[in-house]
């Protein structure tokens, strides 16, 4: 700024940024775009991870060993993170968005080799080209490109806590009438991003232009950083009165024990963790669902299934839904909403929430037999022994033996060595597993259709109504806590949720999948068992624990307004 005064020239394109770029609407709406890109950055990073998994470079279990680091590493420094950037938020802000950007172009200076991406394979080696699969090469730079891709993994974990603790409070402290409404569009770029921003991204993460997405998303994040830096340390809010800084006496313990020493919070604090560890761990085993329990083939398009215009028409869904709330419960007050009020409405909501999760439990079609599946589980078919089917590498791609109406893991499962494209719909022949014609797709796929369309459906309201209760239960550390404390809670509330959600909440869930497996390879589970149904059940149940605890908190918060409001002035 001082450089500025010292050069008449730029007085006049400081003063129009100042007046017309440099407001809260608009640190709003880059808000917004640094949450898609480093959500965007962080999926690349994980499906290039997984590249080198399918390649088998690295272990099959490494997207869940990150995963869980990522969450530890959430929660031993996510308070601290949110702390020590509280004095200048933007700058705070800046600088992860920075270091995630810088991380994420280290990695470019490791490529991968070229690609030579299989196809489903046929008896006798074939390959189908009606297929697309992942990339399949060796490469010498797996170690150091490993470390970066990890290092980006967490700054980008990083960056987000830093969206919340210091962005968000940045916004919220200056139009905490509009506290829901900021908070709420968040929200709907975390969870519409959830599902479909891996599916945006996994073609170019397996071909050999993948360092396209990887600099795009880098430079775009260090972008946003740049445009951070402009802002000034506060500004003026609604009001038109310049918003205060309030002193932080007695340091890092003080703070997270202020925040601690709230009963309601600590209780806010398991309703969220249970509400996440039940979305999200499911969504992170959603095709393994869908595989396992309508055989519907989740990895790749077929065109008989509705996963396309699911996906598409989803986050619009999501958005609507959340915009309801967001409107609802801003402006209404200064403040926006009060803190019981939140966890009260956000408890209700959870309780929808785990109702459906219950009906997606419930609904099941008559998906019929697959061969080699014995008593739970999955072994070679012996008509088609011959053919040494490598189908661990692309997973579940069934195809129907017409004569006898018999799903067959893939098309060599089923001794298929000849295939016929018509218009996207692959016959196979000279098949050692049947006499007759061989189609793409399982035979429960004609039975299974109207069950799983509903499955699609049910799983947008979930994502959609989950949004509502996590706006409504996150707005209680925004409005239970003094304004000073806000960062710091938020911080707390996203180490806890690190914690309980993505290590506990996942450990418990990949349990689950070990324990419902019936074709595993090397660690990694091909093809559940139906009774994978207890992870909708087992998420039913946490959010179910979330609505209880959630409505209980804002029965306790309304007990303590009375001494909050003698020590704080905090407005439950």
């Amino acid at each position: 700024m001082g450089f500025i005064n010292q050069v008449p020239v730029l007085h006049k394109p400081w003063h129009f940024l100042r007046t017309y770029v440099l407001t809260i609407p608009r640190f709003d709406l880059f808000l917004q775009g640094a949450m898609l890109i480093v959500i965007l950055l962080d999926h690349n990073v994980f499906l290039l991870l997984q590249r080198d998994a399918d390649t088998g470079l690295t272990v099959p279990l490494t997207q869940d060993f990150v995963l869980m680091g990522v969450g530890g590493a959430e929660f031993f420094l996510g308070a601290a993170l949110a702390w020590w950037g509280r004095g200048k938020r933007n700058f705070a802000l800046a600088g992860w968005l920075t270091a995630a950007a810088a991380s994420g172009l280290v990695v470019l200076a490791f490529p991968f080799a070229e690609p030579n991406p299989p196809s489903v394979d046929l008896c006798g080696g074939g390959v189908i080209s009606g297929y697309s699969g992942y990339s399949y090469d060796i490469h010498q730079f797996i170690v150091p490109r490993t470390v970066f891709l990890v290092l980006t993994a967490i700054l980008c974990a990083f960056a987000k806590i830093s969206i919340w603790a210091h962005g968000m409070t940045y916004l919220d402290d200056h139009q905490p009438e509009n506290g829901p409404y900021f908070y709420g569009i968040l929200i709907s770029i975390r969870l519409s991003l959830g599902l479909s921003g891996k599916d945006w991204l996994r073609g170019s993460a397996v071909r050999d232009d993948w360092w396209e997405a990887q600099l795009s998303l880098s430079m775009l994040t260090l972008m946003f950083a740049v445009l951070f830096t402009l802002f000034p340390k506060r500004m003026h809010n609604s009001e038109g009165l310049l918003v205060e800084v309030e002193p932080d006496d007695g340091g890092f313990f003080a703070a997270v024990g202020r925040v601690l020493s709230r009963k309601y919070l600590i209780l806010q604090i398991g309703a969220l963790g249970f509400i996440n560890a039940g979305l999200f761990s499911f969504v992170y085993y959603d095709w393994d669902y869908i595989e396992a329990r309508y055989h519907v083939e989740a990895a790749r398009a077929d065109l008989r299934s509705p996963t396309l215009v699911a996906r598409t028409f989803r986050p619009l869904v999501i958005i609507f839904f959340v915009m309801i709330f967001r409107v609802r419960f801003s402006v209404r007050r200064s403040d926006g909403v009060k803190a019981n009020t939140a966890s009260r409405v956000g408890g209700i909501v959870a309780i929808f929430v785990a109702i459906f999760f219950a009906v997606i439990a419930a609904i099941s079609c008559d998906t019929g037999d697959v061969a080699g599946m014995e008593d739970g589980t999955f072994e070679s078919p012996i008509c088609s022994n011959q053919c040494f089917c490598e189908s661990h590498r692309y997973g579940f791609a069934p195809v129907c033996a017409l004569d006898t109406s018999t799903t067959y893991f893939s098309p060599c499962q089923a001794g298929c060595s000849d295939y016929e494209d018509l218009n996207s719909f692959l016959v196979f022949g000279n098949c050692t597993c049947s006499a007759s014609l061989v189609v793409r797709g399982a035979c429960a796929l004609p039975s299974c259709h109207f069950v799983y369309s509903i499955y699609q459906v049910i799983l947008t309201v979930i994502l959609a109504v989950s949004g509502a209760a996590l706006l409504m239960q996150g707005m209680v550390f925004l409005r239970a806590v003094q304004r000073r404390d806000k960062p710091v809670a938020m911080g707390v509330m996203l180490a806890a949720i690190g914690l309980l959600a993505h290590v506990l909440g996942h450990l418990l869930y990949k349990l689950i999948s070990h324990l419902t497996c019936a074709y595993s390879v090397d660690g990694t589970c091909q093809f559940h068992r139906p009774t994978i149904f207890s992870m909708a059940a087992i998420s039913a149940g946490f959010c179910l624990l979330s609505a209880i605890v959630s409505i209980i908190a804002s029965k306790v918060a309304v007990s303590s307004k009375g001494e909050n409001e003698s020590n704080g002035g905090v407005d439950l």
